[in-house]
C-alpha cells in the first residue's frame, strides 16, 4: 500500500489517506479477511500504468492528428520579464505543437509517470472544445476502487461525467457526476446534489471538485467503494461488485472552468479570453485489481502467450479462466459460484470412474438425482463427456450396447467392459454382470435362437397379422380378432371375438394342431390310429395278413 501511495508522484496526503482506507474497506474485513475468510483477493495496483489512453482533441494537433502551432495562455499571471512570446498583455502564454518534444502535450503524458501533461485545445479554436473525452482502455475487466486525477496548468473542469464501460468501450454509463452548483446537478443530470449514498450502485452528483480554485495543480479523488453499504462486506454485495467493474474509463468533459463564467458568452469571440480556457491533466491513477471472484490471491501479466500484456488470475478452488469465472474441466458436479468470506465454493469433481476427462453441469440431472458424486452420493448434476473404454451413462458407469462388465470387475477398470458373446442380429446386447443375451422383442430362447410368441418364420420372425373383424360385437364396441389366420376358417372369428378354427386345429388363437395331427399349420393325421381302425374290420383281416408279409410300401398303399 505505502509503495503505491509513494507511486502517486507526490499526491496530496489526503489522497494517500483515501487510498489506504479504500484498501481496507474493499476487502470487507481489512487484513484479517486474508487470515480468516475463504474469499481470496489479489492486491490492488495502478491500472493506468498498463492501460492505453486516447483523447478526442489535443492542443497542437488538428482534427486529423497533424501537428500545428497553437497559442494558449494561463489563467494565472506570468512573470513581467522573459521571452516576449511568453508574456502577452500580462498573460503567461506559450505554444503547443505535437511534433515538438518541448511543446507537445500528448494524452500519453497523463499516464507516463513524468511531470509532462496532456492539454486540450483552447476555446479560442472553437467553443465546441468545451466537450472533450479522455478514454482509458484497461484491456480487460477489473474491479476499480478509486480514480485519482491530478490537473496541470488549468483549473479542474466545471461540468463533467466520470463514465465506465464493461463491454470494451462499446457503451458507456455514468459512474459519477460533477457540477459547479447544486442547480447544475439537477438541471444537467437530474440528480440531487451531494446526496447521501443509499444503494451500492447510486450515481452521485458532487459540487466539491468544480470550484475555480486552485487555478493549477488541483486534484479529484473519486471513491467507488467507500461509504457504500456493501463496502464492509464486499464479497456478499454482488451489486457493488458489478458497480465497480470496468473495462474502459472515460472522462467526459462538458465545460471548462472560467473566471467570469457569466460573461463567457460575450467574450467568446475574444481570443485573449478564450485562449486561457482548456483542460490539462498531469496524472491519472486508477486503483483496481483483477476480477478473480474470490478464487485467487495473485494476478499477474505475461501468463497469456497470445496477449502477454493481459493480466490473469492464478486460480484456486478448481476454477479456471482469466477471471476464475468457470470450473476447470472435470469439476462441474456443482454449478460454479464465486467464493465468499464464509465458503470457498470450490468446484467439485465429477465421478466418471476415470473414463472421461471432462463433464458439464445439468440442473435437470441434479433435480432427478441421477448423478453420482465422488463420495458415492447422488448429489449434483455432473454429466461426463466422451466416455472412453466402451462406457456410457451419466457417470460412465454403464457399458455401451454390445458390452458388459462381469461380476467383480470394478467400474473404474479400463478393460472392464468386454464384448457380449451374442448374435447382434437377434439380441440387444447382454446383461451387466452375467453377460446373458438380451433378446430383441421378436426373438426368444436362451440364445435368442427362436421366434417369440406372436412371431413366425425364424430367423426373420415375422409378426402374425392382426385382422380386424367386420361384425359388430353384441358385447359392445368392435374389437380386433387375435387369431392365427393360418388355422382359422371362414370369417376368422365370430361376433364375440372367438377364433373360428379349422377341423384339425385348436387353441384360443387357432395356433396348434388337435391331438392326432401334427405339423401346424398343415396338421397331418397320424398313421397308427388308421391301422387300428382297419384291423377292427373282419373283412379285411386276410388282406392285412398278406400285406404284413409284403413290403412296407404295399402296407401304406393299402391304408391310403
Amino acid at each position: 500500500m505505502w509503495n503505491m501511495a509513494r507511486g502517486m508522484r507526490g499526491s496530496h496526503l489526503l489522497a494517500a489517506f483515501w487510498i489506504i482506507t479504500l484498501f481496507t474497506d474493499a476487502d470487507g474485513q481489512g487484513t484479517s479477511n486474508d487470515l480468516t475468510g475463504f474469499s481470496l483477493s489479489p492486491p490492488y495496483f495502478n491500472l493506468a500504468e498498463s492501460a492505453s489512453i486516447s483523447a478526442s482533441a489535443t492542443c497542437g494537433q488538428d482534427e486529423t492528428g497533424s501537428p500545428r502551432y497553437e497559442l494558449y495562455c494561463k489563467l494565472v499571471g506570468g512573470p513581467t520579464t522573459g521571452l516576449p512570446t511568453q508574456n502577452i498583455q500580462g498573460q503567461f502564454c506559450d505554444y503547443c505543437n505535437s511534433i515538438d518534444p518541448n511543446k507537445a502535450h500528448l494524452v500519453t503524458n497523463a499516464i507516463d509517470g513524468t511531470e509532462r501533461w496532456w492539454q486540450s485545445p483552447p476555446l479560442s479554436r472553437g467553443m465546441g472544445y468545451n466537450m472533450v473525452n479522455v478514454t482509458l482502455d484497461l484491456r480487460q475487466l477489473f474491479h476499480v476502487a478509486y480514480v485519482l486525477i491530478k490537473f496541470a496548468n488549468s483549473p479542474r473542469p466545471d461540468l463533467w461525467v466520470l463514465e465506465r464501460s464493461v463491454d470494451n468501450g462499446r457503451t458507456f454509463t455514468p459512474w459519477q457526476y460533477f457540477a459547479h452548483s447544486k442547480r447544475e446537478c439537477i438541471e444537467s443530470f437530474g440528480k440531487q446534489p451531494n446526496a447521501r449514498i443509499i444503494n451500492d450502485d447510486d450515481q452521485l452528483c458532487t459540487t466539491e471538485y468544480s470550484r475555480i480554485v486552485p487555478l493549477e495543480n488541483g486534484e479529484i479523488v473519486v471513491s467507488l467503494v467507500n461509504g457504500r453499504p456493501g463496502s464492509r462486506n464486499f464479497t456478499y454485495s454482488p451489486v457493488l461488485q458489478d458497480f465497480t467493474k470496468a473495462t474502459n474509463i472515460r472522462l467526459h468533459f462538458l465545460r471548462t472552468n472560467t473566471l467570469l463564467g457569466h460573461l463567457i458568452s460575450k467574450a467568446q469571440r475574444d481570443p485573449t479570453v478564450t485562449r486561457r480556457y482548456y483542460y490539462s491533466i498531469k496524472d491519472i491513477s486508477i486503483g483496481g485489481r483483477c476480477v478473480c471472484h474470490g478464487h485467487a490471491q495473485v494476478c499477474g501479466g505475461g501468463r497469456n502467450q497470445d496477449n502477454p500484456s493481459r493480466f490473469q488470475c492464478e486460480c484456486q478452488h478448481n476454477t479456471c479462466g482469466e477471471s476464475c469465472d468457470r470450473c476447470c474441466p472435470g469439476f462441474n458436479q456443482k454449478p460454479w459460484r464465486a467464493a465468499t468470506v464464509d465458503s470457498p465454493n470450490e468446484c467439485q469433481p465429477c465421478q466418471c470412474f476415470s473414463h472421461a476427462f471432462d463433464c458439464y453441469y445439468d440442473p435437470e440431472v441434479e433435480k432427478m438425482g441421477a448423478s453420482l458424486d465422488t463420495f458415492g452420493r447422488y448429489d449434483g448434476g455432473g454429466v461426463c463427456i466422451n466416455c472412453q473404454h466402451n462406457t456410457a451413462g451419466v457417470n460412465c458407469e454403464k457399458c455401451l450396447e454390445g458390452f458388459y462388465r462381469p461380476f467383480g470387475v470394478p467400474p473404474e477398470s479400463p478393460t472392464g467392459c468386454t464384448p457380449c458373446s451374442c448374435d447382434e442380429r437377434t439380441t440387444a446386447g447382454c446383461e451387466m454382470g452375467s453377460g446373458r443375451c438380451i433378446c430383441k422383442p421378436q426373438f426368444a430362447g436362451e440364445s435368442c435362437n427362436r421366434c417369440a410368441d406372436g412371431y413366425y418364420y425364424y430367423p426373420d420372425c415375422i409378426r402374425y397379422p392382426v385382422n380386424p373383424t367386420t361384425t359388430k360385437s353384441p358385447a359392445g364396441p368392435i374389437v380386433a380378432c387375435i387369431c392365427d389366420y393360418r388355422g382359422t376358417a371362414y370369417g376368422v372369428c365370430d361376433a364375440s371375438g372367438r377364433c373360428l378354427c379349422r377341423q384339425d386345429v385348436e387353441g384360443e388363437r387357432c395356433d396348434r394342431c388337435r391331438p392326432g395331427y401334427h405339423s401346424f399349420p398343415n396338421c397331418q393325421g397320424n398313421v397308427i390310429p388308421k391301422i387300428e381302425k382297419l384291423i377292427s374290420r373282419p373283412s379285411l383281416q386276410t388282406s392285412i395278413y398278406i400285406a404284413l408279409n409284403s413290403s412296407s410300401d404295399a402296407l401304406l398303399l393299402l391304408f391310403l
